[in-house]
């Protein structure tokens, strides 16, 4: 049956028929004062390099006109009607060109004291202070493409056959439409069903954190945004799709949305269900939805330190990376404002179910400071299944002209399940057994949070006076029960078994926790170019751990030694200092923040309490400074204290595996961590050259580093100590060049990292280190109907341990990226890419490893719109897709097997339609 239907598919996609398509301009001729529709205007259309008249047609009843039909080239647009200012208009034509300039709106001559309007069509790139502006109608796309073909035609942006996107070099995570959320910030939605012809600019900028645009003090941290300016016709809409594909046996992945927006209206629904390792892109789109973006006052495990980090981020979207998966997911966006945007309303609901099974076996090797070796193997079987509900959303509200107030929201329940079986053997360097131990777990947990957030928001009058206010609540529960049985055995010198232990404990685990901060911060300017920040901030938390383990093999005894029963207070109130200089060409600021807290924490079955004060400091600084238009260098530095958590803290032995356990340190002392980072960017946007670069350097004292033991069994207890040595280097250096007259695209990048790792091993300092040197080209050439894109890379690796290596460390692996498009007949596309991966043998494994995964599709659009398309596709066409993972790190080598899905053939049909709604005639 799948042989004849792929046949009929195969026919039918050979079977259909289109015609080409010229370019064409349209719009109407609107009287600015009085409104009316100027029948019998008369549009004429001159080519630019001779002035010779191509075509001439008069307006309609309605105001409309349309010229079809037409070559691509340079010409002007002149519409006149009696008593107004004649319109002319520069336009350059593609094959595929379609203008929609909507209403062109006439002016009197009276009005305009007889002088003539001219509106010349704006340069393709140019600066708008710190915003590159692309102009979308100068760069030509093939006809229906969306946002994503057109951002591939941009010099310095790029978007990879997933559809993630870099600018200057940096990754893009999120896409704005008109300044505002699309359904949401994530790149997807916008550039996938937003038609390349709906858009009138594409801007890039580099967005301030919330802080910073509050303050106008530089923090340092940004992201970069590409905001998406669309047409006047196409500000209103729908989008819809319908996903459908499957082998017609096993694997399956469908999907679909229905959304609209309408003004500052949009509303959507959508839904998913696939047993592949990616949903539908879609539905994963929407699943990163924003519903209570805010900036958090967090507290640490332990209650020991203040953080200001941005929320709203869901942290259950559908992302496996091995395993056999069966997801589903379906939700719903809702967002308006109203009173003249005064009032806003943005609201998402998301509901999730994950199963994955996943198969895994590992090999390794480790090495003890007196030359020991241990060998161990093993293999496990999980099932998981995980899910759950979410409702979050935010109001806002504009008070008056300066002062303004957000209130958000969010609540969900979870449940996570799993169930799992392991088998672990370690032999020595005789290759006789030391160690076995077999282990089933279990676990059921339950958990449901609700946070918000109250903001209230005054801009004095004054430049650069604000006050902000926040007050945030927070309640979270858990529950939970697992049971985990163990069976180990132990060996002697010969090999013989001389030992078992049996262990089977039952785990009735329950927390709740309730907390209330608050922070206000207030910025002053001290004269034209000094800024003063000053805020202050305080959280409480009350919160209970009751954690009880139980002996099966007692009658389920209570067992002291591994339960405990906590109640835990803290306050914490933390000061911050900012001071910043800005001038013409550069801005400089530093500061300091310094968080006081002092928690209790009550261990009532022991009848034993751990108080603890301490006071951190987290400096800052940061240097910008702006060497030409399109030129910048920025320096910032930030210094962090870290406490140690509360399980780092607890003197309660951890016991999930015999082989394996973990005891707290009390004794721990904070971490100091130290970050340097220096940025360079540079546009040239006549010469489409651009270069980026970047470097830092990161070091910590007083490090919470990993102290282990290891006994004659391969037996491990962990613990934590603080340390110095811990340190890492990052740089990174691109380089990119367009020819656009060749329609070829050059680039080439180079990153170097590394980092050395201090811990303890059986008593002895351990200091790994880890580097990695990368070379990156990329190639690409372009037209309307073939694109073709290489990028190899090679990675060179080294890492070695001061205990003694197994091996010396080094390695290098090459990998190549070749995928093209090319448009057929007959509105059909081929796909294909290649990604060859070659990671040679070396001394820690003899065998190379060595893959090539191909995959490809045939599509055909069907429609006028092209709305309707089928597909054929094939993943992994030579079967060589393998779920496997190696690991080397001086004295320790592992691998590691994982469940896949091998290669398949999918029939697709997909359904897009989107479109704009008509405007009521006035």
């Amino acid at each position: 049956m799948s042989k004849k239907l792929l046949l009929l598919v195969l026919l039918a996609i050979s079977a259909c028929q289109a015609f080409a398509q010229k370019a064409s301009i349209k719009g109407s001729v609107v009287d600015t004062i009085e409104k009316k529709k100027l029948q019998n205007s008369s549009v004429l259309l001159i080519r630019s390099k001779d002035s010779i008249l191509v075509k001439s047609v008069r307006a309609n009843a309605q105001g409309e006109f349309e010229l079809t039909n037409l070559q691509k080239g340079d010409y002007s647009l002149l519409i006149s009607y009696p008593k107004m200012a004649d319109f002319i208009r520069d336009i350059r034509l593609t094959d595929s060109s379609k203008f929609n300039l909507g209403p062109i709106h006439m002016e009197t001559k009276t009005f305009l004291l007889n002088e003539v309007v001219v509106r010349a069509q704006k340069e393709a790139i140019r600066m708008k202070g710190d915003t590159i502006v692309y102009q979308a109608d100068s760069f030509a796309v093939k006809p229906n493409a969306n946002v994503q073909d057109l951002l591939r035609r941009l010099p310095g942006i790029e978007v990879d056959k997933n559809g993630a996107i870099k600018a200057a070099g940096e990754d893009v995570n999120t896409v704005l439409v008109e300044g505002e959320e699309f359904f949401g910030d994530d790149p997807l939605l916008a550039t996938k069903y937003l038609k390349a012809s709906a858009v009138s600019e594409v801007q890039v900028y580099d967005k301030k954190s919330k802080e910073a645009e509050l303050t106008g003090i530089d923090d340092g941290k940004k992201d970069k945004i590409i905001n998406i300016k669309l047409k006047e016709n196409a500000k209103n809409g729908y989008l819809s799709t319908l996903d459908a594909n499957s082998d017609l046996d096993h694997y399956k992945n469908l999907g679909g949305m229905l959304g609209v927006y309408k003004g500052k209206l949009k509303a959507a629904i959508y839904g998913n269900t696939t047993n592949l390792n990616q949903d539908s892109k879609v539905t994963s789109a929407m699943s990163k939805l924003k519903g209570n973006d805010y900036d958090v006052i967090e507290v640490g495990d332990d209650g020991s330190t203040m953080m200001i980090s941005y929320g709203g981020d869901d942290d259950d979207y559908f992302s496996p990376t091995n395993g056999l998966p069966n997801y589903s997911a379906y939700g719903a966006h809702f967002s308006d404002k109203w009173n003249q945007n005064k009032l806003g309303l943005k609201l998402n609901y998301k509901n999730t179910d994950t199963k994955v099974i996943d198969n895994r076996t590992s090999n390794g090797q480790r090495l003890l400071p007196n030359g020991t070796s241990f060998f161990s193997s093993g293999t496990s079987t999980e099932n998981s299944n995980k899910g759950g509900q979410s409702v979050k959303g935010n109001v806002d509200i504009t008070l008056d002209s300066l002062s303004t107030m957000k209130i958000s929201f969010s609540g969900k329940t979870n449940f996570n399940k799993n169930n799992s079986t392991n088998y672990n053997q370690s032999l020595n360097d005789q290759g006789l057994f030391v160690s076995k131990n077999n282990q089933q777990n279990s676990t059921d947990t339950d958990s449901e949070l609700f946070n918000g957030n109250i903001n209230y928001t005054h801009k004095s009058k004054k430049k650069g006076r604000t006050l902000s206010i926040d007050l945030q609540p927070e309640t979270q529960n858990s529950k939970g029960i697992e049971n985990s049985l163990n069976v180990t055995n132990y060996y002697n010198d010969q090999g013989q078994m001389n030992r078992t232990e049996n262990l089977d404990l039952f785990k009735d685990n329950a927390s709740k926790q309730t907390s209330l901060g608050t922070r206000i911060s207030y910025t002053e300017p001290l004269g034209k170019k000094w800024q003063l920040q000053t805020a202050y901030s305080f959280k409480t938390v009350i919160s209970s751990s009751n954690r009880m383990v139980y002996d099966n093999l007692q009658n389920r005894k209570a067992i002291d030694s591994l339960s405990n029963n906590f109640d835990f207070n803290n306050f914490s109130n933390i000061g911050k200092v900012v001071l910043q200089y800005r001038a013409q060409k550069f801005s400089v600021s530093g500061g300091v923040e310094a968080t006081q807290t002092s928690f209790e924490l009550d261990d009532i079955d022991r009848n034993n309490k751990f108080n603890r004060n301490y006071l951190n400091w987290a400096p800052r600084g940061n240097f910008n400074y702006r060497i030409s238009k399109s030129t910048s260098l920025s320096l910032n530095y930030n210094g962090n204290t870290s406490q140690p958590s509360l399980d780092q803290l607890q003197p309660i032995r951890q016991i999930n595996n015999p082989l394996y356990q973990v005891v707290g340190n009390s004794n721990l002392k904070p971490s100091f961590s130290n970050s340097i980072g220096l940025n360079f960017n540079s546009y040239q946007f006549k010469s489409e050259q651009f270069i980026y670069g970047y470097l830092s350097y990161n070091f910590t004292r007083n490090a919470i580093a990993s102290t282990q033991t290891v006994d004659e069994f391969n037996k491990t207890i962990s613990s934590y100590t603080n340390l110095n040595g811990n340190n890492s280097i990052y740089a990174n250096a691109s380089y990119q060049k367009g020819f656009s007259k060749l329609h070829f695209r050059a680039s080439f990048s180079i990153s170097y990292n590394s980092s050395n790792y201090v811990s303890i091993l059986n008593n002895k300092l351990n200091k790994n280190f880890n580097g990695q040197l990368n070379l990156r080209p990329g190639f690409s050439y372009y037209t309307d109907k073939v694109q073709v894109n290489y990028n190899p890379s090679v990675t060179f690796l080294n890492s070695n341990s001061s205990l003694g290596s197994i091996n010396n460390g080094k390695s290098y692996t090459h990998n190549h990226e070749i995928s093209g498009t090319i448009q057929l007949p007959y509105k059909t596309e081929f796909n294909t890419s290649i990604s060859l991966s070659y990671r040679p043998a070396n001394q820690s494994f003899n065998t190379p490893l060595n893959v090539a995964l191909w995959n490809c599709y045939i599509s055909k659009k069907m429609l006028p719109t092209d709305a309707l398309e089928m597909k054929l596709s094939v993943s992994d066409i030579l079967n060589q897709k393998i779920g496997y993972n190696r690991y080397v790190g001086g004295n320790y080598i592992n691998e590691t097997t994982f469940s896949y899905i091998p290669r398949y053939i999918l029939i697709g049909l997909t359904y897009n339609l989107s479109g704009n709604f008509a405007k009521a005639a006035k």
